[in-house]
Parts: structure tokens; C-alpha cells; sequence
């Protein structure tokens, strides 16, 4: 074969080469729209919350995560009481450790804050696995105790389901059970 052929070969192998499969991480990636419902911790039902989830890449190698929560009235989010939290929170692979950390992007206009544990700071990290992604945070609360806060989303056929554990000083005192579909 003389050295066009060979060049030839060799762009054809390239094109019909399989893509390289997706990490657990990017499968998660998307726009996810659901409901779920808010548990004390004996399982008693206290609300029911409309969700907008989004992960999606930051950077090369990190996530960003953003969700939307709705607190609904009476099972309706148009009438007074309805209470909104956006949380967003960017992680990033922690280094020469199979984990993600939380990253603070810091602002061209003002100094860099330092991660204040000791003063209630939350300490943030994320696991990818098999399972899903399972985010982790941290606080020490004024009067010295701790809590613990786990949240679990884990792929389904259509989504996620969604798990949220609040501990306080390892005792459960709050449970949230939802699912999500993609969207997008």
C-alpha cells in the first residue's frame, strides 16, 4: 500500500472509530423539571415543592449545580406564602483524590474569602459514581453541634430520583423524596 492509501486507511479508521463512552458525570448533565415531597424526620409529610434542577459542565473537568425549589401553598404556587430558594454551587475534582470539592469563583473586584469552618462556614463535596451524584455538606452550628446534609440524585429511565437527608448530630430530622425529568 503506498503512503496515500495508508494515509487514507488510517481517516477512515478514525472516522468510524466508536466514540468513547460518557463518564457517570456527563449522563447527568441536563435540564431536569419535577415535584417532591418534604418529610420531618419520622416521615411525616410537611410540604410539597416544585423543583428545577440543572447540572451541567464547568470548565474541562467540574460541574456546576442549580436548583430551584418551590414551596407550595396548598398545592399551588401562585398564592401568597409560596416560598423560592435558588441554590447554585460549582464543584471541581479535588486534588489527587477520587472526590469533588466546592469551588468559589473568585471576583476580579473584591479579595478572596477564605473557607470559614469553625465559623459556620458549609464545607461541600460531591461523589460521581455508578449510582449517581451524591453532594455532602457540612456545617458546624454555633452551639457547637453538627449537621450533616446528604442529597442523592440518581438516574432513572426518564430522570432522576432525588433523595435529601438532613442530620443533625447523626439523627435524621428531615427526609425529601422527589423525582425529576429531563427536560433537556
Amino acid at each position: 500500500m503506498d503512503r496515500r492509501g495508508l494515509l487514507l486507511a488510517s481517516a477512515c479508521a478514525l472516522l468510524v472509530r466508536p466514540a468513547a463512552a460518557e463518564s457517570p458525570l456527563e449522563r447527568l448533565f441536563g435540564v431536569y423539571v419535577g415535584t417532591a415531597r418534604v418529610e420531618d424526620g419520622e416521615g411525616r409529610p410537611l410540604e410539597q415543592r416544585d423543583l428545577d434542577l440543572t447540572i451541567e459542565p464547568f470548565r474541562r473537568t467540574g460541574f456546576r449545580l442549580r436548583t430551584i425549589n418551590v414551596s407550595l401553598v396548598d398545592g399551588r404556587r401562585d398564592v401568597p406564602g409560596v416560598v423560592r430558594r435558588e441554590v447554585e454551587s460549582v464543584f471541581v475534582p479535588a486534588a489527587r483524590r477520587p472526590y469533588f470539592v466546592e469551588f468559589r469563583d473568585p471576583s476580579l473586584f473584591r479579595p478572596r474569602e477564605e473557607l470559614q469552618p469553625m465559623a459556620g462556614d458549609p464545607v461541600r463535596w460531591a461523589l460521581v459514581d455508578a449510582e449517581g451524584l451524591h453532594v455532602y455538606a457540612f456545617v458546624l452550628l454555633e452551639d457547637g453541634r453538627f449537621e450533616l446534609q446528604e442529597a442523592h440524585r440518581e438516574p432513572t429511565a426518564d430522570g432522576l430520583a432525588l433523595r435529601f437527608l438532613r442530620n443533625l448530630d447523626g439523627v435524621v430530622v428531615r427526609r425529601v423524596v422527589g423525582r425529576v425529568v429531563r427536560v433537556r
